[in-house]
Formats: C-alpha cells, sequence, structure tokens
C-alpha cells in the first residue's frame, strides 16, 4: 500500500472502532497520507495506544472513548471533533459487535444492541456530519460491512442482517445525498484478522480456509482499499459495495 499514491492532506477524518483491528489500520494509513484523524471506540486503553501510533505521523489524532449504541454519545464525539479539529471529510463507519448465537436463541437485547451499534449509529454519524460536508459541497462515508451482509453467516444472524440494513443505507445515502457532492460506499471484508474474528481465524487456520486465496485477510489490505476510496483516486466510486473476502462468495465446491 503506498499512502503517496492516494494523498489526503489537509483532511479531517473520522474513524469509529479505531483503536484496533480495521479501524485502527484505517485510521494509521489516514495519518500517513496526511489526514488529521479523530477515532472513536469503547475504553481507553486501544484507543491511547492508537493515538500514540497515529500521532507518529506527525498529524493531529483526536481520540474520543464512547459508547456510540447511544443518540446522547454519538452526538458528543461529532461535536468534539468538529469543535477541536473541524467539518468531517471522510467518515469511516467501522464500530461493531456481533453474537455467536442460533436464530433459535437469539433475544430481543442482543438483536437491538447490535441494530444499534452496527447499523443505526453509522446512519446517525453520517447524518450528523451531513450539514458540514454539504456546506463544503464534498465528502466521503464509507461503511464497514460485511460479506455476512450479502450471504448468511450461521450462527450470526443479527450481525447479517444488521449489515445488510447497512449496505442498503449506503446506496440510500448516495442517493439521497450524492447530487450535494458527497460519496457513500460499503467495504464487505470476508474473514479478516481482528481481536472480534479471532476464535474464527484460529479455527480456519486449523481446518482450512473457505476462500480461494486460502488464507485470512489482514487489516491493512482493507485499510489500503478504504485509503483509495477516499482519496480523489476514488472520485468516481459512489454507491458501491466492494468485496474484499479473498474470493469467498464465489468460491464453488469441486464436490
Amino acid at each position: 500500500m503506498s499512502e503517496n499514491g492516494f494523498p489526503l492532506k489537509g483532511k479531517i477524518a473520522l474513524v469509529t472502532g479505531g483503536s484496533k483491528g480495521i479501524g485502527r489500520a484505517i485510521a494509521i494509513a489516514y495519518a500517513k497520507a496526511g489526514a488529521d484523524v479523530a477515532i472513536a471506540a469503547r475504553g481507553t486503553e486501544n484507543l491511547d495506544t492508537a493515538k500514540a501510533e497515529i500521532e507518529k505521523t506527525g498529524l493531529r489524532c483526536l481520540a474520543i472513548s464512547a459508547d456510540l449504541s447511544l443518540d446522547s454519545e454519538i452526538k458528543r464525539v461529532h461535536d468534539k471533533v468538529t469543535a477541536e479539529l473541524d467539518d468531517v471529510d471522510i467518515l469511516v463507519n467501522c464500530a461493531g459487535i456481533g453474537y455467536f448465537v442460533a436464530l433459535s436463541d437469539l433475544n430481543y437485547d442482543q438483536f437491538s444492541e447490535v441494530m444499534r451499534l452496527n447499523t443505526w449509529a453509522g446512519l446517525h454519524l453520517s447524518q450528523l456530519c451531513y450539514p458540514g460536508m454539504k456546506r463544503k459541497g464534498k465528502g466521503v462515508i464509507i461503511n464497514i460491512a460485511s460479506t455476512g451482509g450479502i450471504k448468511p453467516d450461521i450462527f450470526a444472524g443479527a450481525y447479517s442482517a444488521s449489515k445488510s440494513a447497512l449496505i442498503m443505507f449506503t446506496k440510500q445515502i448516495a442517493c439521497e445525498w450524492g447530487r450535494d457532492g458527497i460519496r457513500c460506499v460499503a467495504i464487505c471484508p470476508g474473514l479478516v484478522r481482528t481481536e472480534m474474528a479471532a476464535p474464527l481465524v484460529a479455527h480456519r487456520e486449523k481446518h482450512g480456509f473457505q476462500n480461494l486465496v486460502n488464507r485470512v485477510g489482514e487489516p491493512d489490505e482493507i485499510a489500503g482499499m478504504a485509503l483509495l476510496l477516499a482519496s480523489e483516486a476514488g472520485s468516481y466510486c459512489q454507491g458501491a459495495i466492494y468485496l474484499m473476502d479473498g474470493g469467498s462468495t464465489v468460491n464453488a465446491s469441486w464436490g
């Protein structure tokens, strides 16, 4: 990945879930490309570590501990970013949660929590960023969805439903806000080496992969796509869904 090929100098980027995994990789890539970055996530330890790593690039980093399942916290994050940095140019909705549970055992509280964080939080934060992007006549919203939003993931029904909804909101935002110069796209990773996916990664590394590249994806690879889409190199990308799954969704059985 070459940050120099996709410059973001002078941009303000907000990455939710930016303290670890895919979100952290994206935040670091944006800073290396010249953007000032705000990261928001629960807890403080991982946030502080990510902030220190981002600031090694010489760019500003605002780290905000917040529970993005709450509307009041979503607004607080947005208001803090605009007050201390500026209006958001690039929003990456990456914060997420999932429960590994059969649909027969899924309860309402689990379903509601997943939908609030994985779907509503990203939409609501986009709504809050919309006026600033509209004033500038330009903005990019990147939703980190999942292959689970395209095809069923066994024992991850709520997660799959939330990501499927996020994909539709991506297309809807592009349709409604595109006239204001705002682009909205989604990335659908397959299995990536993150803390949340660690049990499944370990299982696949032991028993074999279900994709065409025969390995797990890495957060930096997803960050590479997020960097291209946020930059002027991705200016013709609008309302589209980008699969990054090692070919798992096209993998056919040999019988």
